[in-house]
């Protein structure tokens, strides 16, 4: 294995333990009631809180895992 087969199994690894850090920092989605739904003050304001920050970087991480997950998989069979 190469430097970059190194780089991109580290990187992986980290984006990985981050992913999880941040998975576990978001509160339940219990709290949320199906009848008031989104009509809430923090339904609607939902992206400015934490929670909403978290899921937004989810969602970065989540995508980067998977591309970093493919190259390095790539990378080691080439």
């Amino acid at each position: 294995m190469g430097w970059i087969d190194w780089t991109l199994a580290i990187a992986t690894i980290l984006v990985g333990i981050v992913l999880t850090i941040v998975v576990m920092l978001q509160s339940s989605k219990d709290q949320q009631s199906a009848v008031t739904g989104n009509n809430t003050f923090y339904g609607s304001n939902k992206s400015k809180t934490l929670d909403g920050k978290l899921s937004k970087i989810t969602v970065v991480l989540a995508i980067i895992f998977g591309i970093l997950c493919f190259a390095t998989t790539f990378s080691i069979i080439k």
